[in-house]
């Protein structure tokens, strides 16, 4: 194999971290949609800590998700 059909490791890491945000920012928008969030709360610190901590959110959004159904569960 030649060295060009390999991507650096800056590369790589950059890739997964663009990923890792744009999934956090899709599931940060459905979180607020589904818990009944204000519409400027994507200005809030709770929208971005929403962003980066999506897989531990994911776990209790889907248990509530599971109890109350989309009607959505106001805080």
């Amino acid at each position: 194999m030649s060295k060009e059909n390999f991507i650096s490791p800056e590369k790589f890491i950059s890739t997964i971290a663009i990923f890792y945000f744009i999934i956090g920012f899709v599931f940060a928008i459905v979180f607020a949609l589904y818990y009944h969030w204000p519409f400027l709360s994507f200005l809030s610190p709770s929208f971005y800590s929403v962003i980066f901590t999506w897989p531990l959110q994911a776990i209790g959004f889907i248990n509530d998700l599971l109890n109350f159904g989309l009607s959505g569960k106001p805080i």
